[in-house]
Formats: C-alpha cells, structure tokens, sequence
C-alpha cells in the first residue's frame, strides 16, 4: 500500500544526525589543532638550527601554538 498523503521530501533536504555532526566537528577541531601544533613545532625546530639549540626546544614552541589556539577558541 502506498502513502499518497504523505508530502514527498527535496532531494537534498537530509538532515544528518546528532552524532554525525558531532563527530564532524570533532573531526575538523582536532585536525586544526595537529596543524598548527605541528606548523609551531617546524617553526621552533627550524629557529633550534638557526641558534644552534638543542631540537627539544621546538616542542615548546608546538606546546605555545597549542595554547595559544586553545585560549583563542575559548574567548
């Protein structure tokens, strides 16, 4: 039996749900974050060999884009 009363939907009308979308923002929020950790840790490595300093000291300068992109999302 067919439902002829009931109103047919727009192709492109889905809505996605709850957990999809939820999902895809945690997707896209942690994808940014690794970038800009990982471009801070480039940039401090690439001023380590510029100064002649120990490598581990790039991971700080990773560690304050972290902290400085999370401080920004949260104003």
């Amino acid at each position: 039996m067919q439902d002829d009363h009931r109103p047919k939907k727009p192709e492109g009308s889905e809505q996605q749900s709850f957990l999809s979308v939820l999902f895809q923002g945690f997707l896209r929020d942690t994808a940014m974050l690794w970038v800009s950790v990982l471009i801070g840790t480039v940039l401090g490595a690439v001023v380590c060999v510029y100064f002649g300093a120990p490598l581990i000291f790039s991971l700080l300068g990773g560690a304050l884009v972290m902290a400085v992109y999370v401080a920004w999302n949260n104003l």
